[in-house]
């Protein structure tokens, strides 16, 4: 039996560009990853319940991120616990994570800092349901959202007001017979 020669493939060489200088506009966005990241809105005119305090959610910023979803996830939590009328009420109510790579949130009552572990999460869906969940133990509504909210002009209508409209809706719709 013969040994069959070995051909190197024929195909066409690549051009040369190590004279092009590489810089970053050179570069097509398609050859660097992109990373998943998330902007959790917030809303300054949702009920806040008994454990927020009104006067420090409309010193938050309008959202945070764009963000890894675990950073975004971080300083919304972090923004509840420093917004709380009393951090250990907030605090008791977060649920830590476990296993894995983990961000931490603190809190300062007794005299002493509290740390707390939150898991790393690359899902949007997981930061948005772990929000919700907490809104819901805060007895608070429709604090965040990856979209934005429309923020109301304190001239037109201030958050009392649409909350009584809103309410005075819901009531409308239960003589009715209509559920949202």
């Amino acid at each position: 039996m013969t040994p069959l020669a070995i051909s190197p493939p024929r195909s066409t060489p690549e051009p040369d560009i190590s004279s092009i200088p590489q810089d970053a506009a050179m570069i097509p966005n398609s050859a660097t990853p992109q990373a998943l990241t998330v902007c959790i809105y917030i809303n300054k005119q949702a009920n806040l319940g008994p454990y927020l305090d009104r006067k420090k959610v409309q010193q938050l910023p309008e959202h945070f991120g764009p963000e890894r979803p675990s950073a975004a996830l971080q300083q919304a939590v972090q923004a509840c616990i420093d917004c709380a009328l009393q951090q250990k009420a907030v605090f008791s109510l977060i649920k830590q994570g476990y296993g894995g790579e983990m961000v931490s949130v603190s809190a300062s009552f007794e005299g002493k800092q509290h740390l707390l572990s939150l898991l790393v999460v690359n899902s949007i869906g997981y930061v948005l349901r772990f929000l919700k969940k907490l809104c819901r133990s805060l007895l608070c509504d429709n604090l965040f959202s990856n979209q934005p909210f429309q923020q109301y002009n304190a001239v037109s209508e201030s958050p009392e007001v649409y909350e009584n409209r809103r309410m005075e809706a819901g009531r409308l719709l239960d003589q009715l017979g209509l559920k949202i």
